[in-house]
């Protein structure tokens, strides 16, 4: 038995800000960094689930200098209104602890209150009291919320960035060559002083799992850039991969591996007690990390799937057994999806730009969404016979993400990181890639006219002309098949300006050949189609299996020469349609062999040079 308690300690503390609450909700939620900022140190938790279903979550860590273990119970939030969290102690110096923001709107800007309460346990308890712990501690958090809403101004800096260099002493001169020799990397785009200034000033949750495209808006730089930066940098040991593979539901990283082929088809998030599958277009994410050798990351957490790590979740709140409640909440329109933190069903609902939320019941083991109580209002009523925690969720994956098929698809990837593989046997599912098949029209008689020497040769230059072309696009050469060329971009556009820019300068490189070759000029074919594939390891390398591939083969068949047949996927594409807008078009179909249905597509003519 623990003793009795000293007289509760409560905070407070009220700041005015010009802004309006949902410019100062990202730093009020953003609590691993304002525990960070405020000196705290790391923890260790385990979860458990309980008899109910319901994850439980045990931490050991500290309050001020002293060990201390407790029960982290799942924050409560309403998106720009209000946070709170508390936790239950088992022993140190205090039994309960309570953290709470509300954001009043005030004019055009907003006042955020702050409270805590800690609950002293014993002697320990009493002392820490006295001595200003407890008021050091909260203290502590409100002025690092005012320093990191100070800090974001719209600068190249994160929130909480040291003036002093974090890298140790002895790092820093490898540090600096290695920057150097980055920088002299076309691959690096210039960027490489501000990665390296980033990985010394940078707080440490800004670099356990870094995203290159969330950096890219930060510096106002092309994502591919920034994507290419890390990539070069990876390879010279100055950051380090991190496959993740994200839960669908908490979307952390539950498993974590620097190799590809390590990379496990499913995992368990013990956070939400749910088993998952991978998916390469939705929950396989790369990050990037400093090698320990440049900034070691200490070991555990400052913040257990608080807001600011999930910022997906709109709201997160209790309602008891038999029970109902109404929140304040405004949601954007888009998809949604309503549903407990205890494992079981959900719904999915669009928010419309009215901006009502439907009413949500949880009867039995339903999750039932009927009629609005009116706008900007979610109410929930809990029907069972125990208290659920319910949530609500933006469906979109995050921006920033850079997607295992994304980063799979891209040339750089390829070209800087080629030992990243499947392992045998595996595959991954890409959720969208663009394919392109070429091919030289009567070969054969080619080879016949040229004799084999001088044919080879030229078909060799030919696969260097096509590789320029495929790579000023954005593209990358997947394998060739005698004189078949099979390449692989992100995106269809990019797919369409390679072919295009492929029809339209192969007049020229005719014309700049000398020789027996002179007499006969080469004549492409292409085809292009884009959706799903799967992507294996076969030779060493990357390559691309499914109905994309077999159909964008077959359109290449299509082919008379001199055009470029587009399916009508790719043509619907909206940035395709305004690169072919100008170009002569032909709509088509045809039946091609292995698909079932007639394939519509269209004959787009290229601009052969006199």
């Amino acid at each position: 038995m623990r003793a009795s308690s000293d007289a509760v300690y409560r905070f407070r503390r009220e700041i005015p800000f010009a802004s309006p609450a949902a410019a100062i909700w990202p730093f009020v939620s953003d609590s691993a960094r304002l525990w960070e900022l405020g000196g705290m140190a790391p923890y260790r938790f385990e979860e458990r689930v309980d008899g109910d279903g319901r994850v439980r979550r045990f931490v050991r860590g500290k309050v001020g200098p002293f060990p201390a273990l407790w029960e982290e119970e799942f924050g409560e939030w309403q998106e720009n209104h209000r946070l709170f969290q508390f936790r239950n102690y088992q022993n140190g110096p205090m039994r309960r602890w309570e953290w709470c923001c509300e954001l009043i709107a005030e004019g055009e800007g907003c006042r955020l209150i702050v409270t805590g309460m800690a609950e002293p346990a014993g002697l320990l308890g009493f002392v820490s009291k006295h001595a200003g712990v407890f008021d050091a501690e909260f203290g502590k958090a409100a002025a690092g919320i005012e320093r990191i809403s100070r800090e974001s101004d719209g600068s190249a800096l994160v929130p909480g960035w040291s003036v002093e260099d974090l890298v140790e002493p002895a790092a820093r001169q490898r540090l600096d060559g290695l920057g150097a020799e980055l920088t002299r990397d076309p691959a690096s785009h210039a960027l490489a002083p501000r990665l390296i200034d980033y990985l010394r000033h940078a707080p440490v949750v800004d670099l356990r799992s870094i995203r290159p495209l969330a950096l890219a808006t930060l510096w106002s730089v092309p994502p591919d850039h920034a994507v290419e930066l890390f990539l070069a940098a990876a390879r010279i040991g100055v950051v380090a991969m991190g496959w993740e593979l994200l839960c669908p539901r908490c979307r952390g990283a539950k498993s974590r591996v620097s190799r590809l082929q390590d990379l496990p088809k499913g995992a368990h998030c013990s956070s939400c007690n749910i088993d998952y599958e991978r998916n390469f277009s939705r929950n396989v994410e790369l990050t990037f990390h400093p090698e320990p050798w440049v900034r070691p990351l200490p070991d555990g957490e400052m913040c257990m799937l608080g807001q600011g790590s999930v910022r997906h979740i709109k709201f997160q709140g209790e309602v008891g057994a038999q029970s109902a409640k109404a929140f304040e909440l405004s949601l954007r329109p888009g998809p949604y999806r309503f549903r407990t933190v205890e494992a079981g069903a959900e719904a999915d609902r669009d928010i419309g730009a009215d901006g009502v939320i439907p009413t949500v019941v949880a009867r039995g083991p339903d999750i039932l969404l009927e009629e609005a109580s009116g706008k900007n209002q979610l109410a929930i009523r809990n029907e069972s016979d125990r208290p659920l925690v319910f949530v609500v969720e933006n469906r979109n994956w995050a921006r920033d993400a850079l997607t295992g098929d994304r980063v799979i698809a891209m040339p750089a990837f390829r070209r800087l990181c080629p030992e990243q593989l499947l392992r045998p046997g595996d595959n991954a599912e890409i959720g969208s890639i663009a394919v392109m098949f070429t091919d030289l029209k009567g070969s054969t008689e080619l080879y016949d006219a040229l004799g084999d020497a001088t044919a080879y040769n030229l078909v060799r230059d030919h696969f260097s002309f096509l590789s320029d072309r495929v790579g000023r696009n954005h593209g990358f050469v997947v394998k060739t098949v005698g004189d078949a060329v099979m390449a692989a971009f992100s995106r269809p556009d990019h797919a369409v300006r390679a072919a295009l820019a492929i029809q339209d300068d192969v007049a020229s490189f005719n014309s700049a050949r000398s020789g027996p070759a002179d007499a006969s000029p080469i004549v492409l074919k292409l085809g292009l189609h884009a959706g799903p594939c799967i992507a294996v390891t076969t030779g060493d390398v990357l390559d691309y299996f499914g109905a994309t591939v077999n159909i964008a083969a077959r359109l290449e068949h299509q082919c008379c020469g001199g055009e470029v047949i587009v399916s009508e996927a790719v043509a619907r594409d909206a940035e395709t349609a305004v690169t072919l807008a100008d170009r002569t078009q032909i709509e088509d179909t045809a039946m091609l062999r292995g698909v079932s249905a007639p394939v519509r597509f269209v004959r787009v003519m290229g601009r052969h040079e006199n």
